[in-house]
């Protein structure tokens, strides 16, 4: 079997400066597959390279020893980067086989990523994939574990709730305007302060249907300057609230030492909006809202704890669902292995069968030009041969499946000398999808 080989580094061991030094760009890519193929005779390869991750996934010839792989892709990887080998040993992880396949899966199903059960990972892997088969990296069985690890996620999404619940602070904050409001399409979302993270809020509140964006900033200037990311209105801050008044959600992040947004202000433009419904969220630290906010009518307050408990009750189920998406990715990777291992030895079969059936045929035809065969001794004699080479063969195919579905590991070795001592021409065969 020619073995499945995966090398690389993420943010679970080692930290960002060397993420970073062995990153490849996106023009990179191309480069480096076929760098990787043609220098140092890999015969497949996919490079993933992203922020949080770097991984090369290698098929080598079925010769070469685990050991000598990994010196293999040690050696490509520090001179591509210019990276010692004893930092790579030091920051990398290897993976053989079934090993690699299962942690490819567990990678492209976000069971391996920073926030479990994210999504952006599975594009990116998707991206990767596409990239190295147009460089002409992934072949018959990198196609096949790719498209294999593709359909995992498919079903890991389909089949569990990992990827449901908001696990961050901003998104939490949507997902909680969603329940007040059932749909955020045509609301009006006012931002008090300039605050990185109010900002990251209201990105998530338009990207999920927000279409009104005020920003309120004692400082008109920088209102200005937030607005014009959002396509915006900038006010002035003032308080008496009169700014808010088309508002449906609020979001106060500011470095204010006392309430900008008090209880009896509100109250009073509440009364002038007829007690439309209000949405604040409140994630600055001290507080820009006044607490007691809570009790007017259809006015709905959150701090940043009530936003954290929502992310840590998502959190706890999302973790819960992992263990039932770690059990499907390890049923499905033994099982694709098994496949592939019998995906492998399959040309072999067909190239011995082949081969008997035609020195058979060739033998057959000299018997009937010497012996001048009737056309019903002919067929009796060609029944005969091909029962001879069914019987001949059986064993031995047989003994070679059960080697491979029991793990054998000699059965790559059955298939090698196989191969040399009937000098079987073997032709891999073509991917299913």
């Amino acid at each position: 079997m020619h073995p499945i080989v995966s090398i690389g580094t993420s943010h679970h061991v080692a930290p960002i400066e060397f993420r970073e030094r062995l990153a490849f760009s996106e023009a990179q890519l191309t480069q480096a597959v076929q760098h990787l193929r043609e220098a140092h005779q890999v015969q497949e390869a996919v490079i993933l390279s992203t922020c949080n991750r770097v991984e090369v996934y290698a098929v080598a010839n079925s010769m070469r020893s685990n050991d000598a792989i990994a010196k293999m892709l040690v050696e490509f990887l520090s001179c591509y980067h210019r990276i010692s080998p004893e930092s790579l040993k030091k920051w990398t992880y290897l993976y053989h086989n079934l090993e690699a396949i299962q942690h490819l899966f567990r990678v492209t199903t976000s069971l391996d990523a920073m926030v479990v059960g994210e999504s952006q990972i599975l594009g990116q892997v998707k991206a990767a994939y596409d990239a190295s088969r147009e460089a002409g990296g992934a072949r018959t069985i990198l196609n096949r574990l790719f498209t294999k690890a593709f359909s995992v996620g498919k079903r890991i999404r389909s089949e569990t709730t990992i990827a449901t619940g908001a696990v961050s602070i901003s998104y939490a904050a949507v997902e909680l305007a969603k329940k007040i409001f059932n749909t955020l399409e045509g609301k009006t979302v006012a931002i008090v302060g300039a605050g990185e993270m109010s900002e990251l809020t209201a990105k998530h509140l338009v990207s999920n249907g927000v279409s009104n964006v005020i920003v309120a900033n004692r400082t008109y200037e920088r209102a200005v300057q937030v607005a014009e990311k959002f396509n915006g209105t900038p006010l002035a801050y003032d308080s008496t609230l009169n700014f808010l008044m088309d508002a449906d959600i609020v979001i106060s992040s500011t470095n204010a030492p006392d309430y900008l947004i008090r209880r009896q202000p509100l109250a009073d433009l509440m009364r002038k909006r007829r007690h439309r419904y209000m949405f604040l969220i409140d994630i600055a630290v001290p507080r820009d809202i006044e607490p007691d906010i809570n009790k007017i009518d259809h006015a709905f307050l959150y701090n940043i704890d009530d936003l954290e408990a929502v992310v840590t009750a998502n959190l706890k189920d999302r973790q819960q669902e992992a263990a039932r998406a770690e059990q499907i990715v390890t049923i499905e990777a033994k099982r694709f292995y098994d496949q592939l291992q019998i995906f492998q030895v399959n040309p072999t079969i067909k190239a011995l069968h082949q081969q008997f059936r035609e020195i058979a045929d060739s033998e057959l035809q000299a018997c009937r030009d010497k012996a001048a065969l009737t056309d019903q001794q002919a067929v009796a004699v060609t029944s005969m041969t091909q029962a001879i080479i069914k019987k001949l063969l059986h064993n031995p195919m047989k003994n070679l499946r059960y080697a491979v579905n029991d793990g054998n590991a000699d059965h790559a070795q059955y298939v090698q000398a196989l191969q040399e001592l009937f000098a079987l021409d073997v032709k891999d065969e073509d991917p299913k999808p």
